[in-house]
């Protein structure tokens, strides 16, 4: 084996390093899934608008002999690092904390989040100084089977690829979701400027459910993520108008789209969360996460 830790491409956009950490993520969760905290669709999501793109090179990218087998990435910015590895490579995890620190710290910090009952990876951290915190982070499935919901009268559903879609009412719809008071400043509204063409890898727009009131307002909205046979879905974003919170419909938003993935072969469905909404309709926790910090002294 030639295994080494290089950097990840400088090329901001979907380049070649882009596409072939999508397909790495797409493979080693293929036959059973093993990273549920970090799916090839988080990955997508993530890249652009969430993500810096000023440190891309600071990214790790692990090859064996030209193929990829691990991941040491950041979400938002330097400071933070998520860990992935093929199963037959776990005897590098030491190594991809150690690449964190040297190349994800930020003024000498950097945490790291790692599955709780990972030995491996805890004891690894703890010999490097790391500390574990109270902050965690959480992962529920939902098995997929068709799913009934109720929906008010006059409110209907749609998608994105349904005639009469408007980009610029759900761009407005999203912003209010997430519950933002202030008027979007230039950068975050050429970032939306962007994504109006929907051109993200795998991006099924038909999987991009709309749940609209009888006035028209995208009241609640649930984005899946699945390919097709994959046998699994990942769940992002949901949001709900807040006048309309309290109704389920962003319930019925997220079942729909859970039916819309059986229908394409798959028997799970993940989401990053362990809010009571997603268990209250059939969602529960899978795999809990600890962050870890390390401080330079």
């Amino acid at each position: 084996m030639c295994v080494q830790i290089r950097s990840y491409t400088k090329e901001a956009g979907y380049s070649d390093d882009f596409n072939r950490i999508c397909e790495f993520l797409i493979r080693i969760n293929h036959d059973k899934v093993i990273t549920p905290n970090y799916l090839w669709a988080r990955w997508v999501w993530q890249f652009g608008p969430y993500m810096s793109m000023e440190h891309l090179s600071n990214i790790g990218v692990v090859e064996d002999n030209g193929i990829i087998v691990g991941l040491v990435t950041y979400e938002n910015d330097l400071g933070e690092a998520y860990l992935c590895l093929d199963e037959r490579y776990n005897y590098l995890k030491s190594q991809l904390i150690e690449y964190a620190m040297q190349n994800l710290s930020l003024h000498g910090e950097i945490r790291i989040t790692l599955p709780d009952g990972d030995l491996e990876y805890q004891q690894a951290a703890i010999q490097r100084g790391f500390i574990p915190t109270t902050q965690k982070s959480s992962v529920a499935m939902i098995d997929i089977n068709p799913h009934d919901y109720p929906l008010p009268s006059g409110y209907s559903i749609m998608s994105f690829d349904d005639e009469g879609f408007d980009v610029e009412r759900y761009y407005n719809a999203i912003w209010r979701g997430f519950n933002n008071q202030r008027q979007r400043n230039e950068i975050e509204m050429e970032s939306m400027r962007k994504r109006k063409g929907f051109d993200a890898p795998y991006l099924n727009l038909n999987l991009r459910i709309l749940v609209v009131a009888p006035n028209g307002d995208y009241a609640a909205h649930c984005g899946m993520w699945c390919i097709p046979n994959s046998g699994y879905a990942y769940v992002e974003p949901v949001f709900t108008l807040p006048e309309y919170r309290k109704m389920g419909l962003g319930k019925a938003a997220v079942l729909e789209g859970v039916n819309r993935c059986d229908k394409l072969g798959a028997k799970q469905a993940y989401v990053l969360s362990s809010q009571q909404f997603y268990y209250s309709i059939g969602f529960y926790p899978i795999q809990n996460e600890t962050w870890w910090l390390y401080k330079s002294k």
